[in-house]
C-alpha cells in the first residue's frame, strides 16, 4: 500500500478572504460595510495572498524533501536525448578543385533547430546513383533459348551457368513511403552477386578529366543507412580484446588495365582493387560512415566496353540512362561477404576474392550473368545485409550547440565548490566537441580536471568534479576527497548542449548552413533518429524505490525490466522479460543458462499502428543502455514481437432502439482493444480488489495465452447497447500463407502476440476465411521482364 502524503493545508485564497470575513461580527460587531471597496477587506485580501503563499511553500516541503533524498542517492533525472543523423553535401556548381573542408564541428539547421557535425569532411566534386543486380528468373523459353545461344561463349567452363538479371537503381527513401531495400545476402530475391554497386557522377556540364583529377588521392566519406526493421539484436558475453571496427563490406573500385587509345577508359577483364579504409563504423550493424581513400589519377579507369560485353560477368551493371552514363567518372562495389560477417571478424579482414562471381549480360533492360561452383554461400548467423541507402560526402550530424571556453566562475578555496554552466542540457562525452572542464594555476597555465561519477571515491590530490548533465551542476572535492580549486583560480569550460524531441528530423529537413558557400547543397537523405525528452520530475521520483533495488544492475528480470524503461530516446510503450529463453529456439523445452530475452514494443509505429515493431535505431538504443549494466557472463536478446495474425468476425444483436451501425463500431473497437499488444488483456483489479470498470484497459496481450472464442464473446458482450453475441468465428495465418478457418483457439507461444483484424456484423458472424479472399496459399508474383526489341 502506498503511504499517503498529507497536505499540510488545502485552503485557497477565497476561502481565507471568506473566514477571515466571518470573524469580522464576532471581533468588531461594529464594522457593517464588508463591501469590497472598503479598506479593510482589502487588508483582509492582502493578509489571504501572503497566507495562500506561505501554505504553497509548506505544502512543497514534502516534495523538496524527496527530491533532496533523490540527490543524497545520486540519482540523476535522465536528461533529453539528442538527434542523430547522416548528412550529404553536394558540389552542384562549385569549383571543383580544391575540395571544400568542413572540420568537424561545423553547425547546420533544420528551420531553427541545430546541428553539428562530428567528423569531418572533404567535399568532393562527385555524386553518386546506387544499382543492383537483381535476379530474373520469370523468363519464358523462348527467350531463355535466345540469351543462352547470344551469351554462350561467356561460359568457360562446363560447370558455367547463365543467370538473369536486371539492373535496378535503388532510390533514395522518400517522406511518406516504405523504405526501399535491397537484401545484399539473398542471391534469390535480392542480388545475383551480393554487391551494391555505387556509381560516381559528375556535375552536370563539368568535364570528367578535371573530375578525375579533382577526386584523384583523395578521401571519400560514404554513408550507409542499413533497413530499420531487424527481427532483434544480440548482446553475447563480454570478452576482452580490441574493439572490431569493421564495416561489414567490402570497399572496392574499378581496376581496368589503361588503354593507351583514349584517357579515362581501359580494357581487359572485371578486376578491382580493394579501397584502404581510414575509418569505418560497422554500417550493418547501425547507421555510420566508411571513409576510403581513392586511387591516383592514372587509375581512376573505366572499360571501354564491346556492345554486347557490358553488364557481364562481373562487370558493373548496365546504365540505360544515357545522361547517367555520360557523367560517370567510375564504380565502386559495396561488396557482402556473409560467411565473414557471420564470423564476427567482418568482411575487411577476409581475403579478397578478386572475383567471386561471374556472368554475361544482355541488352538494354534484362540481363544476364554467369555463376561458378565458387559463389559465395549463404550469410550463416551474421549481420544482415539490408541495405536502405548509401551515399558519398556524407557525415554525421548531432542535434547540439558546440560551447568554447565558458568562463564558469572563480575558484574560492573552499569545499565543494558549485558552478552552473550557462546551457543545458549537457550532452555526453560522445558530443561533437567532446567535454572539458579547465582550471587555471597561479602561473596562468590551463590544466584539464576529469569527470568522476562519484566525489567521494577519489584522492585528496585527484583533479575531478562531477557534472549534472540535466542542470548542468559543477561540483569539485573538499580537499580530501578531491582537490579543491584553488582561491582566485578561473575555471572554464567547453561541451556542447542539445537535445529534445525538435531533433527529430524528416528527410530533407537539414539543408542550411552559413559554412557552405555557393554552388553547394545540403541535405539529410534519411530521417534522423535517437530524439528524446528527458525524464520528469515525477518520473525521477518513482525511479528511487527501483533503483534502490537494482542499483544500476542488471540481475533479476526486475531489473531488466525497470532499467529497460528508463532507456533514453526511445518511447517505449510495453516491456517483457523472458529468462533463459532462447528467441531462436522457442519451441525447446530446456532452459538456456545466462541467457535473458527482453522483449520491446514502441508505443507507436507510424507504418504499423496496431501492431507496432522496434526499428534498428530503437533496438540499438536499448542495447546501449543495457550493455554496460548487465552481468559479463549474460547473452542478452533485445527483440520485437513476433505478431500472428488473425481476423476475427463477431456477430451480434443490438438492443432495440440502439443504432447497430454504431453498436458494432463499439464492439470493434472493444475487440482491438482486448487483442492490441499495448493495451489488451484483462484490465488489472481496482484498488478495493473488484473487477475494474468497463472503460479499463489492460497492459497488452499477455505473452503465452491463447486467443480463444470464449474470451471476445464476453469481451462483446460487455459493450452497452449489445443484447447477446450469436457467434465468433476466427480465422488464423499459417506460415505457408494459408488461411485456417475457423479454429477453436490461436496458439500464442514464445514471443507472439496476435494481429488481429476484426469485423463485427448484426446477425451470424461471417466466414473469416471469405473476408481474407480464401484458404488457399497466395499465387507466386508474376514479374515482368522487358526483352530486348528485335528492332530499334
Amino acid at each position: 500500500m502506498t503511504l499517503p502524503i498529507p497536505v499540510l493545508d488545502d485552503r485557497s485564497f477565497d476561502q481565507l478572504v471568506q473566514e477571515a470575513l466571518a470573524r469580522v461580527p464576532v471581533h468588531t460587531p461594529e464594522w457593517s460595510n464588508l463591501n469590497e471597496s472598503d479598506p479593510g477587506v482589502t487588508l483582509l485580501e492582502l493578509f489571504a495572498f501572503l497566507t495562500e503563499n506561505l501554505l504553497y511553500r509548506s505544502n512543497r516541503i514534502p516534495e523538496a524533501n524527496r527530491l533532496k533524498f533523490l540527490s543524497m542517492l545520486g540519482i540523476a533525472l535522465q536528461p533529453p536525448s539528442p538527434g542523430t543523423g547522416l548528412v550529404t553535401v553536394g558540389n552542384d556548381k562549385g569549383p571543383l578543385a580544391p575540395p571544400l573542408p568542413l572540420p568537424a564541428g561545423t553547425e547546420l539547421r533544420a528551420g531553427q533547430v541545430p546541428f553539428t557535425t562530428s567528423a569531418p569532411l572533404a567535399v568532393l566534386p562527385v555524386t553518386s546513383a546506387l544499382y543492383y543486380k537483381q535476379p530474373q528468373t520469370a523468363l519464358d523459353a523462348a527467350t531463355r533459348s535466345r540469351y543462352q545461344l547470344i551469351y554462350q561463349t561467356f561460359l568457360e567452363t562446363d560447370s558455367d551457368v547463365l543467370t538473369f538479371y536486371k539492373p535496378v537503381a535503388l532510390d533514395p527513401p522518400a517522406t511518406g513511403k516504405p523504405d526501399p531495400v535491397v537484401d545484399l545476402g539473398d542471391p534469390v530475391n535480392g542480388t545475383v552477386d551480393r554487391s551494391l554497386w555505387v556509381a560516381l557522377l559528375a556535375p552536370k556540364n563539368a568535364e570528367l578529366d578535371a573530375v578525375r583529377r579533382a577526386i584523384a588521392g583523395q578521401t571519400l566519406s560514404i554513408g550507409v543507412y542499413p533497413a530499420t526493421r531487424v527481427s532483434g539484436q544480440v548482446l553475447p558475453p563480454q570478452q576482452t580484446g580490441t574493439q572490431n571496427t569493421d564495416p561489414g563490406l567490402v570497399f572496392e573500385i574499378a581496376a581496368p588495365e589503361p588503354d593507351p587509345s583514349g584517357p579515362g577508359f581501359g580494357i581487359g577483364p572485371a578486376r578491382y582493387t580493394r579501397l584502404p579504409v581510414t575509418y569505418a563504423d560497422p554500417v550493418l550493424d547501425r547507421p555510420g560512415l566508411v571513409q576510403v581513400t581513392l586511387p591516383p589519377y592514372e587509375q581512376l579507369l573505366l572499360w571501354d566496353f564491346d556492345p554486347e560485353e557490358e553488364g557481364t560477368g562481373d562487370f558493373p551493371p548496365r546504365l540505360d540512362d544515357a545522361a547517367v552514363a555520360a557523367r560517370l567518372v567510375t564504380w565502386i562495389r559495396l561488396r557482402y561477404e556473409p560467411t565473414a560477417a557471420g564470423t564476427g571478424t567482418g568482411t575487411g579482414a577476409g581475403s579478397d576474392c578478386g572475383c567471386g562471381c561471374g556472368g554475361s549480360a544482355t541488352g538494354t533492360s534484362t540481363t544476364t550473368s554467369t555463376t561458378t561452383s565458387a559463389a559465395l554461400s549463404a550469410a550463416t548467423g551474421g549481420p544482415t545485409g539490408r541495405i536502405t541507402w548509401a551515399g558519398v560526402n556524407a557525415t554525421r550530424a548531432v542535434q547540439s550547440v558546440t560551447v568554447p571556453a565558458e568562463r564558469v566562475g572563480t575558484g574560492t578555496g573552499t569545499p565543494f565548490q558549485t558552478f552552473t554552466l550557462a546551457r543545458t542540457p549537457v550532452l555526453g562525452d560522445d558530443a561533437p566537441g567532446g567535454r572539458t572542464v579547465e582550471v587555471q594555476d597561479t602561473d596562468g597555465t590551463w590544466h584539464a580536471w576529469s569527470e568522476t561519477d562519484d566525489i567521494y571515491a577519489a584522492g585528496p590530490d585527484d583533479t575531478v568534479f562531477t557534472l549534472e548533465r540535466a542542470t548542468g551542476k559543477l561540483l569539485f572535492g573538499n580537499g580530501l576527497s578531491g582537490r579543491r580549486p584553488p582561491r582566485g583560480a578561473a575555471i572554464r569550460a567547453s561541451y556542447s548542449f542539445g537535445g529534445g524531441l525538435q531533433g527529430q528530423v524528416a528527410i530533407g529537413g537539414i539543408n542550411r548552413s552559413a559554412a557552405l558557400p555557393g554552388g553547394f547543397s545540403l541535405t539529410n537523405p534519411v530521417p534522423t533518429w535517437g530524439a528524446g525528452d528527458g525524464e520528469s520530475t515525477a518520473d525521477g521520483e518513482g525511479a528511487v524505490t527501483r533503483w534502490l533495488r537494482h542499483r544500476d544492475r542488471l540481475v533479476t528480470a526486475d531489473d531488466f525490466r525497470d532499467l529497460t524503461r528508463r532507456t533514453p530516446g526511445v518511447d517505449l510503450g510495453r516491456v517483457e522479460v523472458l529468462p533463459l529463453f532462447n528467441p531462436d529456439r522457442p519451441g525447446e523445452p530446456q532452459d538456456w543458462a545466462g541467457m535473458v530475452t527482453v522483449m520491446v514494443v514502441p508505443r507507436s509505429d507510424p507504418l504499423r499502428p496496431t501492431a507496432p515493431l522496434p526499428d534498428r535505431q530503437f533496438l540499438n538504443a536499448v542495447c546501449g543502455w543495457l550493455d554496460p549494466r548487465r552481468l559479463v557472463t549474460t547473452e542478452l536478446h533485445v527483440r520485437g514481437p513476433e505478431y500472428q495474425p488473425i481476423r476475427v468476425s463477431v456477430g451480434i444483436v443490438a438492443l432495440p432502439g440502439q443504432v447497430p451501425s454504431l453498436v458494432e463500431q463499439a464492439v470493434t473497437r472493444a475487440v482491438e482493444t482486448y487483442l492490441s499488444p499495448l493495451t489488451g488483456g484483462l484490465p488489472a483489479a481496482a484498488d478495493d480488489g473488484l473487477v475494474a470498470s468497463a472503460a479499463a484497459t489492460g497492459t497488452g496481450w499477455p505473452l503465452g495465452v491463447d486467443v480463444r472464442p470464449q474470451d471476445i464473446e464476453a469481451i462483446a458482450t460487455r459493450v452497452p447497447g449489445v443484447r447477446y453475441v450469436d457467434s465468433v468465428l476466427i480465422a488464423m495465418t499459417a506460415a505457408d500463407g494459408s488461411v485456417i478457418s475457423p479454429v477453436d483457439a490461436v496458439p500464442i507461444s514464445g514471443l507472439r502476440l496476435p494481429a488481429a483484424t476484426v469485423t463485427v456484423v448484426s446477425g451470424p458472424a461471417p466466414d473469416p476465411a471469405a473476408l481474407t479472399g480464401g484458404s488457399q496459399p497466395a499465387p507466386p508474383t508474376q514479374v515482368p521482364v522487358p526483352v530486348v526489341p528485335d528492332t530499334c
